[in-house]
């Protein structure tokens, strides 16, 4: 209800809502960090009221029901969707002055979004509170976790964390018994290992084209870019590549057919963006060529398992993943096209080897 237009252009209407759904104090923790402070009775502050109120339902449902508290999570976001939209509808008005006020709210409240997202990653839940375990569950962890990934202090490195270090335990365990809180995230386990799995391939492939835009964006600059912002860039598209080259390589000791078709498809998708910013790397290969072919041959040790993928696919006819072979087999000849034609203009003597 709080995100429908009308609803946010009837501010009265929109005042009275929040206020059905205020705690009977809003804890300083909360308005603490803020400057200026927002005053009782204005738009922010009946905001960081509905929030916190819902903050306090989402703690207590974490002793009872995983479900309860997801749906809380998700109220959450929504609290937060309708202030950036209220606070869109305010830079449509020019009301300048005080939508700097609410642009320092909403950041505060995306960050305490993330926190509540980790939190109930990290719960301990009980098979009680977990209705029927995590089976059936995938779904709700991909939002879950996409909101965690979205409002971290920084999601390229959070989800190099989570792709390169924690992910790949889940494929080591053998027993239940073993099946620990040894990572720190209940929530992840063999049951929503696939739903991990693809949501740490679309939040990278997310990163990548914004990324990829830049290196456009940073292209087409008439005056000289910054050798310090080119080497920025690529040392972020590099995590990325790490990123994806621990994902794909997961396949060589997890072998759900799922999760292989996901790696052709995601891989794939993943090299046609990275060629898209080839014409950025061939402008500044002479000056950061160490770190171009370091990307180069990083990303190689994708292709080479994507390929083996591919190749294993076809002999176990195993067609949801010989469907995606022709699109992603296109990506990788092009990739190797604009590879050898960067190299040769080097003096470099690198090698690079991809399969057929």
């Amino acid at each position: 209800m709080l995100n429908l237009p009308d609803m946010q252009m009837n501010k009265p209407v929109l005042s009275d809502l929040l206020q059905s759904f205020q705690p009977v104090k809003i804890p300083d923790a909360i308005i603490s960090g803020l400057q200026p402070t927002p005053l009782p009775g204005t738009i922010e502050y009946l905001y960081l009221g509905v929030f916190s109120f819902l903050e306090d339902v989402l703690n207590i449902a974490c002793s009872f029901s995983f479900m309860v508290a997801s749906e809380s999570l998700l109220t959450l976001e929504s609290v937060v969707i309708s202030l950036q939209g209220f606070l869109d509808k305010l830079g449509e008005n020019s009301t300048i002055t005080h939508s700097g006020f609410i642009q320092g709210t909403l950041h505060s409240l995306l960050t305490r979004l993330g926190i509540s997202a980790q939190k109930l990653l990290k719960h301990n839940w009980d098979d009680e509170s977990l209705e029927n375990g995590w089976k059936n569950k995938g779904e709700i962890v991909q939002k879950i976790l996409w909101i965690y990934l979205e409002h971290s202090e920084s999601t390229t490195d959070l989800l190099d964390e989570l792709a390169c270090t924690i992910l790949p335990q889940v494929t080591l365990w053998k027993t239940k018994a073993e099946e620990g809180d040894h990572h720190g995230f209940p929530a992840l386990c063999p049951a929503t290992f696939v739903a991990w799995y693809r949501v740490l391939h679309e939040v990278n492939l997310s990163i990548l084209n914004k990324l990829v835009k830049e290196a456009v964006h940073l292209e087409k600059r008439k005056a000289g870019v910054q050798p310090e912002i080119v080497q920025t860039h690529l040392t972020k598209t590099h995590k990325c590549v790490n990123v994806v080259v621990s994902l794909v390589n997961m396949c060589r000791t997890h072998d759900k057919v799922t999760v292989h078709a996901m790696a052709v498809k995601y891989g794939g998708n993943f090299v046609d963006t990275f060629l898209k910013a080839f014409d950025f790397l061939q402008v500044h290969f002479q000056t950061h060529n160490e770190i171009i072919i370091q990307l180069v041959k990083e990303l190689q040790k994708a292709t080479r398992t994507i390929q083996i993928l591919c190749s294993e696919a076809k002999g176990l006819k195993q067609t949801v993943i010989t469907s995606k072979i022709p699109s992603t087999k296109r990506s990788m000849e092009r990739f190797l096209f604009r590879v050898k034609a960067l190299l040769h203009t080097s003096s470099s003597g690198c090698t690079f080897w991809m399969g057929t």
